[in-house]
């Protein structure tokens, strides 16, 4: 199960502690980012198991997602060494999306 993003001090910190992380960005109820988030989640288990899936919800800490200039969801935030790299909002396909970050974590790790 994916760690929920609290605050926006927490993301900072998993900035400076976290190589790569993925914030996938949801209210929750949303009928496509509830079908995304478990395709999301197997793909990083695994293709790119040195990644971290974090959630953040609209609804508990709409904070994160103004501070992240996030404005509609499902949207999906890839950081590489504190560095949002990839970003993917509303409709986006996931085996395209794992060529993206395939290409970043080969370099990484």
């Amino acid at each position: 199960m994916p760690a929920i993003l609290n605050s926006i001090e927490e993301l900072e910190k998993i900035k400076k502690t976290e190589k790569a992380f993925v914030i996938y960005i949801t209210d929750g109820t949303c009928n496509v980012g509830e079908q995304v988030a478990p395709k999301l989640g197997k793909l990083l288990t695994a293709q790119f198991p040195k990644i971290k899936l974090f959630y953040a919800y609209t609804g508990q800490t709409p904070k994160i997602a103004s501070q992240l200039t996030v404005f509609v969801i499902p949207t999906v935030l890839v950081y590489f060494e504190g560095k949002l790299t990839i970003q993917k909002s509303r409709t986006f396909s996931i085996p395209a999306l794992a060529t993206e970050i395939e290409r970043y974590y080969t370099m990484l790790f």
